[in-house]
């Protein structure tokens, strides 16, 4: 699956959760078909196209 990353922080940046969070908001909101996340490992907002449900 191929993950993008659409905004890489700074580890010594002075962003709060709450700030992080409502970038992570506004980003969804534009992609619907996006699951988008924070990345521990990468330190970025990243986001991977949904999984859709099989059919049977």
């Amino acid at each position: 699956m191929e993950t993008r990353v659409h905004v890489r922080i700074d580890r010594n940046s002075d962003l709060t959760l709450r700030e992080v969070l409502k970038k992570i908001q506004e980003i969804q909101a534009e992609n619907p078909e996006l699951d988008v996340f924070f990345d521990g490992d990468q330190y970025a907002i990243c986001s991977r196209p949904r999984k859709t449900p099989e059919k049977a």
